[in-house]
């Protein structure tokens, strides 16, 4: 209401304004004037047309020569058309001033009703409307339904129903499968955007699906259907400590520790960072739960501060296994990240390859990787110690040397903190990062920032610390030459968003040969694997660098391997134009065949789908997947959740295998525009447990990682 008197009061004070301007003689003051009716206006017009039986509210009022409480607005309304008695119907609005115009059941002669309002205060002033009455619009039934549910797993459903002008639009849900028990609705009809909960059956049916849809009451020759596999109950964790790692492309990252215990979360404690507050908050929990979804993932929900419902924390992703797994979302939000079983929480000892990067690869933060030596009980005297520092391509000219540090002894979850002192030469102030020992040589980071200053952070950092043991201090050439090395990274260059994957050979003499696939959505076909030459020397710390990476013609890189000597690694760019980090896995030796990739896998992948005027927007991928050889080919199917809290989707698609373990093939599922379009991929193999996969299209980036359930 308070906006139509705004539009009334205007119409007043304006037509004062042209007396004044007219030079007319002044008035005298308003409480002496009579305000009179000038016109009648639509304040919400008509629509142009209307389908029978469709309803539109109308509002029309009287306007006067000024604003005044004792002015009449109201109108009264009437319908005229070349039907008698056939032009629709006129009802009162639950908007006061304001009417329900009804179109007729049928289109009336001429097809055009005229709608009038007529001033209650002056019946000479009125003001009509033609509206053309149309056809009925068909009516549309739609809803989203999960690709995958377990046996006896409920999920609600909600279908939106369109154009259907009844008094009570209605759909009725049934199913359908190759069984007699196929699952059940309740309630079985439903109003628009009603929620109806569906059961699956308490055994997977011949086919192994069912098709529910929902139907129009109205006219039950409008339906929208839905298949769905059914799947056995799915695996959830084993009991036991796990450490849990978590980051979002928003400026968040999460590493903790928690206790699983037949359902239940008994104990566990988390460092977070938001990089919109720039401080991390430490927090120990001891309630929780965990279990698998309908769908078939896992789900963990963590009581941060007990008994407060809107502190819980939601952790959603798959298993790889009873003792690992990938993480696709928190609270609802998009994020990738992974779940491992914790076997020790012995001190920190020896060499580490460590990636300290953020959450984010456009806030402007460094990236820094290198190798930390842990050289004495609690202490890092500087030794063997080397980092790299990336400021989007602002490359650090020479590796640096810390100042001698710390790292503090575990708690009793394993968490312990590194203080890592720069140069006083270099712009980045000491660095504290909390660690969650998940074994001997496995640490999970955080950036918890300086305690002196209330645990200011630079920004959402976290990553990785893999322990060297026995190896620290003693790479050379000889040691790593005939090694090959699968990895996959990511990042930006001038392009964008940019995904890398392939597999490295470090040959004597310092020569690199390989394979790489890289895409920024800039190529104009699917990209062939390329073959890659180079160059690389190697550190006594295990940092790897290599120069001058080409296929002598499309691109060039440079980089840093970061080796644990255990088949791991960390990889940082060293190029002025991008910037990408990631995971190093070395190559257990070939031939590899269709049977080299087989069972069931899970998938983690890192999705960057593009919207609308170009722009690609950042999910994670994450479910499992069963691959099946057969003649000269490996068949993919499963399906995947793209994190947040919508249904997951089917995925499926072959590759065929080489004997180098670079197989290509294709998956669909992954495209957020069309869930059956096929998009192109590269599968490049590290052995029979994991790989790594890069789409080579243009359609969108993906870069995946699958490892095997065991």
């Amino acid at each position: 209401m308070m906006r139509r008197n705004a539009v009334l009061s205007f119409v007043a004070l304006g037509t004062i304004a042209g007396f004044i301007g007219c030079g007319m003689p002044s008035l005298p003051p308003l409480t002496q004037q009579q305000s009179t009716p000038t016109s009648v206006i639509f304040v919400s017009a008509p629509p142009t047309s209307l389908a029978v039986n469709a309803s539109a509210t109308i509002y029309a009022a009287t306007t006067f020569s000024f604003a005044s409480p004792s002015n009449n607005t109201a109108v009264n309304y009437s319908l005229s058309c070349a039907s008698a008695n056939a032009c629709g119907t006129l009802s009162l609005s639950d908007e006061l001033g304001a009417i329900v115009y009804k179109a007729p059941p049928a289109i009336p002669s001429g097809g055009t009703v005229m709608v009038t309002a007529t001033s209650a205060a002056n019946p000479s002033l009125s003001r009509s409307a033609g509206i053309t009455i149309v056809p009925p619009i068909p009516i549309s039934v739609a809803f989203a339904a999960p690709a995958s549910l377990q046996v006896n797993a409920s999920y609600p459903l909600r279908a939106l129903i369109e154009n259907d002008v009844s008094a009570n639009p209605q759909v009725t849900w049934t199913v359908s499968c190759g069984a007699t028990a196929c699952g059940s609705f309740n309630p079985a009809t439903t109003t628009n955007d009603e929620p109806t909960t569906y059961t699956a059956p308490a055994a997977i049916p011949s086919g192994n699906t069912v098709t529910i849809a929902a139907t129009s009451v109205t006219d039950s020759t409008k339906s929208a259907s839905h298949t769905i596999a059914i799947t056995p109950t799915g695996p959830t964790l084993a009991n036991g400590t796990y450490v849990f790692q978590v980051a979002g492309p928003g400026g968040n990252f999460v590493t903790g520790v928690l206790v699983a215990q037949n359902g239940a979360i008994t104990g566990g404690e988390q460092d977070s960072v938001n990089d919109d507050i720039g401080e991390s908050i430490f927090q120990q929990f001891s309630t929780g739960s965990y279990g698998t979804t309908p769908d078939g993932n896992l789900e963990i929900t963590i009581q941060l501060v007990p008994n407060d419902p809107s502190d819980i924390e939601i952790l959603s992703g798959t298993l790889a296994s009873g003792q690992k797994g990938f993480i696709s979302g928190i609270d609802g939000a998009v994020t990738s990240g992974t779940l491992d079983l914790q076997s020790s929480t012995t001190a920190p000892t020896g060499g580490y390859a460590f990636a300290l990067d953020p959450s984010s690869f456009y806030d402007g933060s460094p990236w820094i990787d290198g190798i930390v030596n842990v050289d004495s009980a609690g202490g890092i005297s500087g030794n063997g110690s080397v980092l790299d520092i990336d400021f989007e391509g602002g490359v650090s000219a020479e590796p640096q040397n810390l100042s001698p540090s710390t790292v503090s002894a575990p708690d009793a979850f394993g968490r312990v903190v590194f203080q890592l002192n720069l140069p006083g030469s270099f712009e980045l102030p000491s660095l504290f990062v909390a660690g969650y020992m998940v074994d001997a040589a496995h640490i999970r980071l955080i950036d918890v920032g300086n305690p002196v200053n209330s645990n200011t952070v630079i920004g959402a950092f976290g990553g990785a610390a893999l322990g060297q043991g026995a190896n620290t201090g003693k790479f050379t050439a000889a040691s790593v030459s005939g090694t090959s090395y699968v990895f996959g990274a990511e990042g930006e260059d001038m392009q964008g968003a940019l995904q890398l994957a392939g597999v490295l050979t470090l040959n004597a003499g310092g020569a690199v040969t390989g394979t790489l696939n890289w895409n920024d959505l800039s190529a104009s076909a699917p990209q062939n694997p390329a073959a890659v030459t180079g160059t690389f020397t190697v550190d006594p710390t295990g940092r790897i660098t290599l120069t001058n990476l080409s296929d002598g013609s499309t691109f060039k890189y440079s980089l840093h391997f970061y080796l644990d000597g255990q088949g791991s690694g960390l990889l940082l760019s060293a190029d002025q134009n991008d910037v990408f980090t990631g995971q190093v896995f070395e190559q257990h030796s070939g031939p590899f065949t269709a049977a080299s990739f087989s069972g069931n896998y899970g998938l983690s992948a890192s999705v960057y789908p593009v919207i609308a005027y170009g722009y690609s927007l950042f999910e994670n991928a994450a479910g499992p997947v069963t691959v099946t050889p057969g003649a000269g080919t490996d068949r993919v199917a499963g399906f995947a959740d793209l994190g947040g809290e919508s249904p997951d989707f089917a995925i499926s698609g072959s590759f065929a295998p080489s004997a180098n373990g670079v197989f290509t093939g294709s998956l669909s599922g992954f495209d957020s525009l069309s869930a059956s379009s096929t998009n192109t991929l590269t599968l490049y193999l590290v052995d029979d447990m994991q790989g790594v996969a890069i789409e080579t299209d243009r359609a969108q980036l993906t870069l995946a990682r699958f490892a095997l359930v065991h």
